[in-house]
């Protein structure tokens, strides 16, 4: 099996086994503890390690001399925590504290995935390949996310919910499996890698500060990210709320979720399609005017019909920011910094995230989901389009 096709279908294989555990556990938090500000503080919990520990897992990504081996690791590490959750949930431990502990460790361990195959990516396509292979691998993400809300829609009405984490760790085999079969140069074949501080968190903010400074053209994207990420953090709150209290039907989360996910797989189709044609900027400027109105439409409705379409324009409008993001890092950093530079930019990045993620589920307790969106989506909608008309999003970033 090819280079691609490991990499193609291991991450199929791991967002697919990752989607059934991700649903199962945002329905068993609003199941078990009803309130909606549990997911936030759920969501919030996962994301604070994420973002404390970014800048030392890139320093030892970039420190790893075996990219393979680290993935395999990672792959049996994540599937260890996924047992921890399984007997969590069969003895019925309505542990709140218990429950975030093994998400945190699963959430972190699996997290070392997409930098590594962002690395890999370097180190075994050509430069004129990434916008390519960026497209393919979120396709394949997506497509992943897809079936599996599905599936668990279907599944989560008569099976138990540990029978749907027990699903993931078995995904973890076969992801062990694929990766056997990746063929990857030794590092001393591609790049050295960067020194630097392992432990400083502020190092962080110092490496994203440089990114910054030497490429300006990436600040006023990385600020329309730093929004994206207020507004789009609690999206598990969204559609729990919309799901829960519009809709009185909490299991239609998965449902949404995949309505969501087949947007997603969409635009990483239309994106690798039209990517030739269309100028990256473009399709960032794009994706900042349609998160917004998606928002209107899939929060301030009461019909599901309508709701599950703005769900697809929103999942349809990320892979054109994302995946242009993604390849505007690999095009401009060195592979042996990209680890580092990768994770803190990202981290960085999502540290506003704790506006969203505690601050708009009390908003929501306050206002109701459907106000919230109206208000939120006019607020964000009027920032992209400033962002626009001042040409504040350059062709430079295509190059």
């Amino acid at each position: 099996m090819s280079n691609k096709k490991v990499i193609l279908v291991s991450q199929f294989v791991n967002n697919f086994g990752s989607g059934f555990s991700r649903i199962a556990l945002i329905i068993l938090v609003t199941t078990w503890f009803k309130n909606p500000i549990y997911v936030g503080v759920y969501s919030f919990f996962l994301f604070v390690p994420n973002i404390l520990l970014a800048t030392p897992i890139g320093y030892f990504i970039d420190s790893c001399r075996n990219q393979k081996k680290l993935l395999i690791s990672t792959s049996f590490l994540s599937a260890i925590a996924v047992l921890g959750i399984v007997l969590l949930t069969y003895f019925k431990v309505k542990s709140f504290f218990l429950l975030v502990f093994f998400a945190i460790v699963y959430n972190l361990v699996s997290g070392f995935y997409m930098p590594v195959v962002t690395k890999i990516t370097v180190q075994i396509f050509d430069r004129n390949e990434y916008n390519d292979i960026n497209a393919a691998i979120s396709t394949a993400m997506t497509g992943a996310n897809l079936f599996s809300g599905i599936i668990v829609t279907f599944f989560i009405s008569f099976l138990f919910t540990y029978f749907l984490f027990i699903f993931d760790f078995m995904s973890y085999l076969v992801i062990t499996i694929l990766l056997i079969q990746l063929r990857i140069k030794p590092i001393a074949e591609t790049a050295k890698t960067e020194k630097g501080n392992f432990l400083s968190f502020l190092n962080g903010f110092e490496v994203v500060r440089e990114f910054l400074n030497t490429y300006k053209v990436v600040v006023p994207v990385f600020l329309a990210a730093v929004l994206f990420n207020i507004i789009l953090a609690p999206n598990d709150v969204y559609l729990t709320q919309i799901a829960s209290r519009v809709f009185n039907n909490p299991r239609l989360v998965g449902f949404m979720e995949s309505f969501f996910s087949l947007g997603f797989l969409l635009g990483s189709l239309f994106y690798k399609i039209i990517i030739t044609r269309v100028p990256m900027h473009n399709l960032i400027e794009t994706a900042l005017v349609l998160v917004p109105i998606s928002l209107l439409i899939f929060g301030d409705t009461t019909n599901l019909l309508v709701s599950l379409i703005g769900l697809v324009i929103l999942g349809l409008s990320l892979p054109f920011f994302n995946i242009s993001s993604k390849t505007i890092l690999q095009n401009k950093v060195e592979e042996g910094k990209l680890g580092t530079v990768f994770n803190s930019y990202f981290a960085v990045m999502n540290i506003t995230q704790p506006i969203g993620l505690l601050g708009i589920p009390i908003l929501i307790n306050f206002w109701g989901i459907q106000r919230f969106a109206l208000i939120g989506g006019l607020v964000y909608l009027t920032f992209a389009v400033v962002l626009i008309i001042t040409h504040q999003v350059s062709p430079a970033l295509d190059k």
